[in-house]
């Protein structure tokens, strides 16, 4: 016997689809899902692949848009920050707050607006912003590590959404078999004590 071989038997019997008197229909029916629920599993990869993909390229086209229209600039704090909360065991919680600041706009015009720093900061601090076209502050471009992020998790979110969706169904399935057999056997042995002659 060849190794080919040996694997479509061990298949066959780990799957009951052979002629045998004691695998019940409910065996056969469960085997089938559990080979269904595998190819569903393994068809599902690709097209959660495409979507990962399609989110990575979207996110790329998005970081070259706002890297392309964002600049870095320093801004100098106006004011004093509030001070940092402080957590039970003394360690400061790490928080942003929004401050007065000054930084120097594209074309040289220096402007005042509120930033988003670390609590705690004082007057005078310099913190480094993100200007958009118009000189205001804004958030920081995406990247594309950010990207490669959004991508993964898009793909492996949504394999792992089917995942479950399949394995709830089967398990749905595998309760219904198990009650079944349960009757089953409920009915065999109220049989057997009809069958059963009297003392």
């Amino acid at each position: 016997m060849n190794a080919r071989t040996g694997i479509v038997t061990a298949s066959t019997r780990l799957l009951c689809f052979q002629r045998n008197p004691l695998i019940r229909w409910s065996d056969r029916l469960e085997a089938a899902l559990v080979l269904v629920a595998v190819l569903l599993a393994l068809l599902a990869v690709p097209f959660a692949a495409a979507a990962g993909s399609g989110a990575y390229a979207e996110g790329r086209g998005r970081a070259a848009e706002q890297a392309a229209s964002r600049q870095e600039t320093t801004a100098v704090l106006l004011a004093d920050a509030p001070p940092a909360h402080v957590r039970l065991d003394g360690v400061p919680l790490d928080e942003k707050v929004d401050v007065v600041a000054r930084w120097t706009a594209p074309g040289g015009v220096i402007r005042e607006g509120r930033v988003t720093v670390d609590a705690g900061m004082v007057t005078g601090n310099e913190v480094r912003i993100w200007l958009d076209a118009s000189g205001h502050p804004t958030e920081a471009p995406v990247t594309a590590d950010d990207a490669l992020s959004q991508g993964i998790g898009v793909g492996a979110g949504l394999w792992l959404g089917w995942i479950t969706l399949v394995t709830a169904i089967f398990l749905a399935c595998r309760a219904a078999l198990g009650r079944c057999r349960a009757a089953e056997w409920a009915r065999e042995w109220r049989r057997v004590a009809q069958d059963r002659p009297a003392a």
